[in-house]
């Protein structure tokens, strides 16, 4: 049986608006954050979800926290789902990264999928363990709609594994803070239905960083 699969992105932090590598650091949601979660609750409220997975950092169970308000429904943590390890990029602003690891940086903004942040994770190592568990959670919920909720960089490579695409397009998808994507995910493959929707934050008046990090 199809299983319907609504993927979020966390609020904003003020790690976000101030282009620091999150990464494994649990920094909470800031009150434009939160505002975010509250607006895409809305424009979920009237949608059955029957079951919701979350990262285990707090920006992500926080935002599902928000999200589940007017539903009967309580996320579980999936470890799967936790953020890209930066390694020593961690807590660091990314001006920071591209003077102390200029070659390293440079690499990441062209060819992303090339490139282990020292101490830290490759994108293909991401993938395998981040889609592997949106497989496991899809497998438990047959018939089901699901919530979703997880980070920029884990989203990115779920999605490109959706597409059937590799790594290497990371830089040409965007997920915006507190963005949702939905899949339908079939005997055959998984099917797009939307990409990135921000349009409850729009409609909300409540700003997006305009930077994709």
């Amino acid at each position: 049986m199809a299983v319907t699969i609504l993927l979020v992105r966390h609020g904003e932090t003020a790690w976000n608006r101030e282009k620091v590598f999150r990464g494994r650091h649990d920094i909470p949601l800031n009150d434009n954050g939160r505002a975010q979660a509250s607006l895409l609750a809305a424009a979920l409220a009237a949608r059955q979800i029957d079951a919701a997975w979350t990262s285990p950092l707090a920006r992500a169970t926080e935002t599902a926290a928000i999200i589940l308000a007017p539903h009967r429904v309580r996320a579980a943590v999936h470890e799967g789902l936790t953020d890209i390890n930066y390694g020593e990029w961690t807590e660091l602003a990314e001006s920071m990264v591209a003077q102390r690891w200029p070659q390293e940086y440079a690499q990441w903004l062209a060819q992303p999928e090339t490139v282990r942040p020292p101490g830290g994770e490759t994108l293909a190592e991401v993938s395998a363990r981040a889609f592997a568990a949106v497989e496991d959670i899809a497998r438990r919920h047959e018939g089901g709609t699901v919530l979703i909720v997880a980070h920029r960089a884990v989203n990115k490579v779920i999605i490109l594994r959706m597409l059937t695409l590799g790594v290497e397009r990371f830089p040409f998808i965007r997920q915006d803070n507190c963005c949702v994507n939905e899949f339908e995910r079939t005997a055959r493959d998984y099917v797009v239905v939307r990409l990135n929707d921000i349009g409850h934050l729009v409609r909300g008046g409540v700003e997006a960083v305009a930077a994709d990090f």
